[in-house]
């Protein structure tokens, strides 16, 4: 499953592996806790996700919901992460990812990020 693999290379802080998971063209949005909205192009994502890797101690994913829909995998997940600086704050957030079958393997097409809260 195309979505064990992208959250084991978050884990593993595998930033060569998520890039070779991302689709050219991801359509990602990244909502704050205060409601405001990025939506950020492939290169910007990846620098997203390496700046997140950076400042995390430890990852904890909870899968909520996941299913095979004709050639795509989506999964829906509660992600939590203990931060290295600010005390180890922990920050949650909700990942909708959503995986296409590209020739013999799957490419991230879209990434949705919802922050609920730092505390």
């Amino acid at each position: 499953m195309p979505y064990f693999e992208f959250l084991i290379a978050v884990k593993k802080k595998d930033m060569e592996t998520i890039g070779m998971l991302v689709g050219d063209d991801v359509y990602s949005s990244l909502i704050r806790v205060d409601g405001t909205r990025d939506v950020l192009k492939r290169e910007e994502l990846l620098k997203h996700i390496q700046l997140k890797l950076d400042e995390t101690l430890n990852w904890d994913f909870d899968i909520v919901y996941k299913e095979d829909v004709q050639d795509r995998i989506i999964a829906l997940m509660e992600v939590n992460r203990e931060l290295i600086e600010d005390g180890n704050k922990k920050e949650r957030v909700i990942w909708f990812l959503t995986f296409q079958q590209a020739a013999d393997k799957y490419k991230l097409v879209r990434f949705f990020s919802e922050y609920l809260d730092i505390k």
